[in-house]
């Protein structure tokens, strides 16, 4: 097939069809927030959402995710995935050269048209090279674990502090239980509203886990998993699967028990759980290089990933989020000291407009 007549063939158009959508999605190996599922959480919301497939003949070859968020605190922007890990353009292995490019100039003409601050596309695995007119930078890595190795080389590929740790969880009598109902999720939920306080974060609504829930826990590709100590839970975690790979997504800690390995064992269990479930590889969630969680993800084993990210500015370039900015301090450490059903009620509201 020649360049031209790919490029004639070539069209972009946002898909109505789910099945269609996450067949594509799944069988590339996409990430799970890429499925139609974190397109329904999104609008749940009330965001607009652009899934945009494109298409060689009847056939989709190639897949962009966008949410367009639009808030008078945090501005505008069109984000590939909002909430979650990472997103950004999908392709087929035999997708024509210029797939890519089809996409993101359909995302830049969305996103004049809109006026948005900002584009952002993240942790792209595809041709830097197509992403014109885009800015290009590595602000996150992630740890690639391979779970479709035996049990034992699973073992053998943590360290072995990591491995100490994880047999003082079992002397501690910590227990792991799979989350198979709303109760469990509501459990969840009510230990990631203490988590998130901690860190200084509105929280998001349990609507929002509950949509997350119902799309995902469906077609067995959600995977909730929660650390109890004598009947409580201590440490949770939502795990989504999609192709050969679960991401890691919602790790939550209850910090008056860390000294009981709970995180440790957690991470663990939810390794097994995608190895027994035939997945090949663990994704651990996107981290900034250097930081106390990256040297506890980087313990388990994992090949590092860089994320990259590419970013957009129709009208000139705008400060992006940082969660780490040194303005937020003073904001978050005075969330730390709201009371619990003070940040489940405003949170969301401020949550849902926050991309990261």
């Amino acid at each position: 097939m020649s360049t031209s007549k790919t490029k004639t063939r070539l069209t972009v158009t946002d898909c109505t069809d789910r099945r269609e959508w996450n067949d594509f999605v799944e069988s590339n190996d996409g990430p799970p927030f890429g499925l139609w599922g974190w397109r329904e959480a999104s609008r749940n919301y009330g965001h607009d959402t652009h899934w945009l497939a494109a298409r060689d003949g009847g056939d989709i070859v190639g897949a962009l995710p966008l949410v367009e968020i639009r808030s008078r605190l945090f501005g505008s922007k069109l984000v590939s995935p909002p909430y979650g890990e990472r997103g950004s353009v999908i392709l087929a292995d035999d997708a024509p050269e210029s797939t890519t490019t089809h996409l993101v100039r359909q995302a830049k003409r969305i996103a004049d048209d809109a006026g948005v601050d900002f584009v952002s596309l993240r942790g792209t695995t595809v041709d830097h090279a197509q992403f014109e007119g885009f800015e290009h930078e590595n602000r996150f890595v992630t740890f690639d674990v391979p779970v479709g190795v035996s049990h034992d080389e699973m073992w053998d590929g943590l360290k072995e502090s990591r491995q100490r740790q994880i047999d003082q969880a079992r002397e501690n009598d910590l227990e792991y239980v799979v989350g198979e109902s709303l109760d469990e999720l509501r459990e969840y939920y009510e230990l990631y509203l203490q988590s998130v306080r901690g860190h200084g974060s509105p929280p998001h609504s349990f609507e929002f886990f509950k949509r997350v829930w119902e799309t995902f826990a469906d077609h067995g590709t959600l995977h909730l998993g929660l650390v109890r100590h004598d009947g409580r839970a201590i440490n949770g975690i939502v795990n989504l699967g999609c192709g050969s790979t679960v991401s890691q997504w919602g790790v939550i800690t209850d910090y008056e028990y860390r000294d009981l390995q709970g995180g440790s064992f957690l991470l663990w269990k939810s390794m097994e759980h995608a190895h027994e479930n035939g997945y090949q590889s663990y994704e651990l969630g996107r981290t900034r290089e250097g930081t106390g969680v990256y040297m506890f993800k980087k313990s388990f084993g994992g090949k590092k990933t860089q994320y990259d990210d590419f970013h957009y500015f129709p009208n000139g370039p705008v400060e992006l989020p940082h969660p780490d900015k040194s303005a937020y301090k003073p904001i978050k450490e005075a969330w730390k000291r709201l009371p619990i059903p003070v940040t489940k009620l405003i949170g969301p509201t401020l949550r849902k407009d926050i991309s990261l």
